[in-house]
């Protein structure tokens, strides 16, 4: 696996992400795909609104519920938790990073077709004490991504003004008119390929009008000195959040499988 040379470096310091094409090799990918089918196959039984791994978006024309994500992903799979702590790839969030980078969050996204996608945002949060300012995503296609199948599309050069929430508001969404068009980055990507970007990125995905799903990893780092290896925390604090604003009970009895 290649690194990020000097070119690449300044697109990331301008643009707030890089791609780096035919990053990963041919024969992880195969894995990835295959451990993919894997789990929606070995875990069906699990996938339900009230198991907190998983999400669902709306079917774009029938408002149907459609199973998306894992999220987390690398507990329930030795595969993509390999993947996540492979040398190389801790070697090239830690350059970006600067220093050494931490897994911080994990997740499988199948967007199956006619899947919503997601409106514009940034990563950070506002409002959570704790959460790393150095977060940063490695997006690493399965299946090929495009403007058909609902890629993410992400805002160049927006991430040098910091938050794009209005005051008093969660941040997501952010309103449509935060960003001009003209800085708008659809990531093709082939299987192989990988984007990085960060938390402060302003993105958004269209829905998937294909015929078949567009199934991706997104694996989220932070910089070592942000608090070091804070991934259990995080998703206890993250499955307290998704309680209290589905019940308004954070001890309420929506599973965690």
């Amino acid at each position: 696996m290649p690194g990020i040379g000097v070119e690449q470096s300044a697109q990331y310091v301008r643009d707030g992400f890089v791609i780096l094409r035919g990053f990963v090799p041919r024969e992880q990918i195969a894995g990835l795909a295959d451990e993919a089918t894997r789990l929606l196959v070995e875990c069906a039984n699990h996938i339900s609104p009230d198991n907190l791994r998983c999400r669902f978006q709306p079917d774009v024309e029938t408002g149907e519920p459609l199973f998306e994500v894992f999220d987390p992903v690398c507990d329930i799979s030795p595969v993509i938790q390999a993947f996540a702590e492979d040398r190389q790839i801790l070697e090239v969030m830690s350059q970006v990073l600067g220093e050494p980078a931490c897994l911080f969050k994990d997740k499988l996204i199948y967007k199956p077709a006619r899947a919503k996608g997601y409106d514009l945002h940034q990563d950070i949060p506002l409002n959570w004490p704790g959460f790393p300012r150095t977060f940063h995503t490695l997006l690493v296609p399965i299946d090929s991504m495009n403007q058909d199948n609902g890629c993410t599309v992400l805002y160049r050069g927006q991430h040098e003004r910091g938050f794009l929430a209005l005051p008093g508001t969660s941040g997501f969404p952010l309103p449509d008119d935060c960003v001009r068009e003209e800085d708008a980055v659809a990531l093709d990507l082939l299987p192989g390929d990988i984007a990085i970007f960060g938390g402060l990125v302003p993105h958004r995905s269209a829905p998937n009008r294909t015929n078949g799903p567009r199934r991706a990893l997104y694996l989220s780092y932070n910089a070592e000195s942000e608090g070091g290896s804070m991934r259990d925390r995080h998703y206890r604090e993250f499955h307290e959040w998704m309680r209290r604003r589905t019940t308004g009970d954070a001890n309420s009895r929506l599973r965690f499988w």
